[in-house]
């Protein structure tokens, strides 16, 4: 390390003192940097952000501005003398590491854009994080009450629509009193497809229980995605009522399939529209035609719209091979600005294709000045 270069971390900044590393006749305006990169070393995720002082001089003969700075990542922060440095003045460009959550090795650059020669600078900051002892904040980030949880919700990715599927939901008790998960008020106001059981109800302190979460699919009786939730009850004297949620996605259990079986194959004549540009306000309307291109009856299960979208029931839930039927869409633009993506999920009992995304697309334009709704 040479005598211009000062480290040290966290008890003050870093400073890195950079000179011209050319010689040549002074220009109009000439920002010099000897060395444009730090090293950090090793730095202590739990210290915080590493911070790293880059000094340069104008070398030139007129006022010399960073026009802009910017970071190669979001966890470098970048500030920098702002107005214009006069010649034979110094100026100084600090970059701030924040080595949360990112243990290892890492290297990192810094863009400076000036009004001078060189337009542009590449600063380099490198070091190694070395990572704190998790715990169970970092294990269970979510905090209700005096228990702790990965998360409040339970997603079942696939749930069977003729079957029963489990999912955990792990409990730890961060505080200094046992808390008791109360079963038989939580299940009693559960809906009748979900379930809930437990090994123990008692969850001493620093321990944990893992619950069983049932979704029962059949008697849900839906397609697709659904989501509901339920209130977990305990004697949890902070926050004794705990809000969650179940999300899954239940699909067909087609199972195997016989070689002679006669099998259904919805075909659409387009997935995707485009309105073009429109204007806020406005009601737009499309229709998608799909057909049974198989040899087996087909079903169209459900039609689900994302927010923003109306879709119409198709004016036939089952078709025979060869026949086909319309799905009608509308658009309402009100309050909508830009552009916009639309969805509606068709569900069909297709095992090759049984959920098409069909996708809208609009750029909304606000009304202009005056116009009526």
């Amino acid at each position: 390390m040479s005598e211009n270069e000062k480290f040290h971390h966290p008890e003050f900044p870093f400073v890195l003192y950079v000179f011209c590393r050319w010689a040549s006749c002074p220009r109009q305006r000439q920002g010099c940097f000897r060395d444009g990169q730090a090293r950090f070393g090793q730095i202590k995720e739990e210290d915080g952000p590493a911070e790293v002082t880059f000094n340069f001089t104008n070398t030139g003969t007129a006022p010399l501005t960073l026009t802009d700075v910017k970071a190669s990542c979001g966890c470098t922060t970048p500030t920098w003398t702002r107005e214009a440095v006069a010649p034979g003045k110094t100026g100084i460009v600090k970059a701030a590491y924040n080595p949360q959550n990112r243990p290892g090795p890492f290297t990192k650059s810094i863009t400076v854009n000036t009004d001078g020669d060189p337009a542009v600078v590449i600063l380099t900051i490198a070091g190694d994080v070395v990572p704190r002892k998790r715990g169970p904040n970092d294990w269970y980030p979510q905090e209700i009450g005096s228990l702790r949880v990965r998360s409040r919700s339970v997603y079942i990715a696939k749930a069977l629509h003729d079957q029963v599927t489990t999912s955990e939901l792990l409990l730890f008790n961060q505080g200094n009193t046992p808390v008791n998960v109360l079963l038989e008020q939580t299940r009693a106001a559960l809906p009748a497809y979900l379930s809930i059981e437990a090994p123990k109800t008692l969850v001493n302190p620093q321990d944990s229980v893992i619950l069983k979460i049932s979704f029962d699919a059949p008697k849900r009786n839906d397609w697709g995605y659904v989501s509901d939730r339920f209130v977990l009850m305990t004697d949890d004297a902070k926050e004794p009522a705990k809000q969650f949620y179940v999300s899954a996605n239940i699909v067909e259990n087609f199972g195997p399939l016989k070689a002679d079986a006669k099998i259904p194959m919805v075909k659409f004549d387009k997935t995707t529209h485009n309105f073009g540009t429109i204007q806020e306000g406005s009601q737009n309307n499309v229709s998608f035609t799909l057909t049974n291109a198989g040899d087996g009856l087909l079903i169209i299960r459900k039609t689900k719209a994302s927010c923003g979208c109306t879709v119409g029931q198709p004016k036939k839930n089952t078709l025979a091979p060869g026949e086909s039927t319309t799905i009608e869409i509308s658009f309402n633009s009100t309050g909508k600005n830009g552009k916009q993506n639309q969805t509606v999920n068709v569900i069909t009992n297709d095992p090759a294709n049984a959920d098409t995304r069909l996708t809208i697309v609009a750029e909304v334009q606000p009304k202009a000045n005056g116009s009526q709704k």
